[in-house]
């Protein structure tokens, strides 16, 4: 059976050059830069890339949980970092690669080869992943404790 959703974010810009994103399902807005962080960084306000980058961490993540409940990994705990290189030219910038360096933490030994697999291939079920046309390098990891 097939369904669809949709998602709205609405995006609302002063004259003062602050900015805000909102969803009507969410109390809290998020304050976002009215400039690209290749051109001004502020310090308060999150940029266009760092959403970006934000988006495929979290949409990532959700791809593992949702793998790892399925295959009955039991997990304690579950971090990333992301981090994408830009090409800058005169006529245009674009991303061109993003490293993801997801880690998870397990209690049990014998668990490493499955939550390695799961990595592997949360790619597949990555919503966000999957509509990019970058290069994406995974360098999954995965701790004792």
């Amino acid at each position: 059976m097939k369904t669809s959703q949709e998602y709205q974010v609405d995006l609302e810009c002063q004259l003062n050059g602050t900015a805000k994103v909102s969803a009507v399902i969410f109390n809290n807005d998020i304050e976002v830069s009215s400039y690209s962080c290749l051109k001004n960084l502020d310090e308060n306000a999150w940029s266009a890339e760092h959403l970006f980058l934000a988006a495929v961490e979290s949409s990532y993540m959700t791809a593992f949980f949702n793998t790892a409940r399925h295959k009955g990994l039991k997990f304690k705990r579950f971090k990333s970092s992301a981090r994408a290189s830009i090409l800058l030219s005169d006529e245009f910038s674009e991303i061109t690669d993003i490293v993801l360096r997801p880690m998870a933490v397990i209690e049990e030994s014998k668990m490493i080869n499955k939550t390695l697999k799961i990595f592997s291939i949360c790619k597949e079920h990555c919503l966000v992943l999957k509509a990019l046309k970058v290069r994406l390098h995974i360098f999954p990891s995965v701790s004792l404790e």
